[in-house]
């Protein structure tokens, strides 16, 4: 009853929301635990970017690409790669709650991705710094730029 409650109030069938409870579990949620993950609420992760100063903020994100983010890109993909990393990013955005992630071609044929969130100011630091690390563990430099709500890769 509650799947059905659940499918109602999203305006899906019950097999969608079935479907995309899977696909939650198989891209994301396996990965949570054995990565040492935690859930939090983003109003929580929000007010503890804001009331750490930029360099912490940066630092934080820098440990959590080299650590966390390496190991879970290889676990999942078996590889760090561009197209691997542009994946997890999407999983994080997609299954995680960090916002939205957007994927695009400029004009010129560059694949422009953007990751849009409201975690403020502090929370664009921590995502810059994140994204340029694990590019940085590939030897790879896309074009990065942060603004207030969000970060543009181009690539």
């Amino acid at each position: 009853m509650a799947l059905e409650e659940d499918a109602r109030h999203h305006n899906v069938s019950l097999n969608t929301l079935v479907d995309q409870l899977f696909d939650a579990h198989v891209n994301y949620e396996r990965f949570l635990e054995k990565m040492g993950m935690m859930r939090m609420a983003k109003l929580t992760f929000r007010r503890l970017l804001e009331n750490t100063p930029p360099e912490g903020v940066a630092t934080a994100a820098k440990l959590h690409a080299k650590d966390q983010g390496k190991v879970a890109a290889i676990s999942k993909y078996g590889e760090l790669n561009v197209t691997n990393i542009l994946d997890g990013l999407m999983v994080m955005f997609t299954y995680g709650g960090w916002g939205e992630f957007h994927e695009t071609r400029s004009s010129r044929g560059k694949r422009v991705i953007t990751l849009m969130h409201d975690l403020g100011p502090n929370g664009s630091t921590y995502l810059h710094n994140f994204v340029k690390t694990i590019f940085e563990e590939i030897a790879f430099e896309p074009k990065i730029s942060p603004t207030d709500q969000g970060v543009v890769i181009e690539i």
